[in-house]
């Protein structure tokens, strides 16, 4: 697994007291296009990681996960204060929603206007702070105390010409 290559994802799973770095295949999980459409290649109880630490293929379990980050690296920036209704914020269709976890950590980002929010253990969300090292973000639902839609998301519109 080439950690650099663009099929290549950097994955965080963070839990309540620890977290577990590595890297992930797309062709195990799909492509961001895919997972934001809750159309995972495999389900996600369970994601196959090369561990930062170790070139041996894990795999680690989301049970009593918070979250599984796709990150863009894995250091981040501590200081970033993340941004709210911000203008350059990728256009995609879907509800836009605010949720917060137990532990105080509040996100903002876009989801699949679709019955899997609902019904499904958890859903993908695309973080709508482009400054922010998410790329992706699966949410399980039973680490969240809040869930706020903010509003609907629509693509661009093509207008006629007379």
């Amino acid at each position: 697994m080439d950690p650099e290559s663009s099929s290549t994802y950097r994955i965080v799973v963070r839990y309540e007291n620890h977290a577990v770095r590595g890297f992930a295949e797309s062709t195990e999980l799909g492509s961001i296009e895919q997972l934001l459409r809750n159309e995972p290649i495999a389900p996600l109880d369970v994601i196959r990681l090369r561990l930062l630490d170790s070139d041996v293929p894990t795999e680690v379990s989301t049970q009593n996960a918070k979250a599984v980050f796709f990150v863009k690296t894995f250091d981040g920036d501590l200081r970033h204060r993340a941004l709210h209704f911000h203008e350059n914020s990728p256009i995609i269709q879907g509800l836009w929603v605010r949720i917060s976890f137990h532990d105080g950590e509040t996100i903002e980002g876009i989801i699949s206007n679709s019955r899997d929010f609902v019904l499904e253990h958890g859903f993908f969300m695309m973080p709508t702070d482009p400054n922010g090292n998410n790329r992706l973000i699966y949410v399980l639902k039973d680490r969240l105390k809040g869930f706020n839609v903010l509003g609907m998301r629509a693509a661009p519109k093509m207008f006629k010409q007379p």
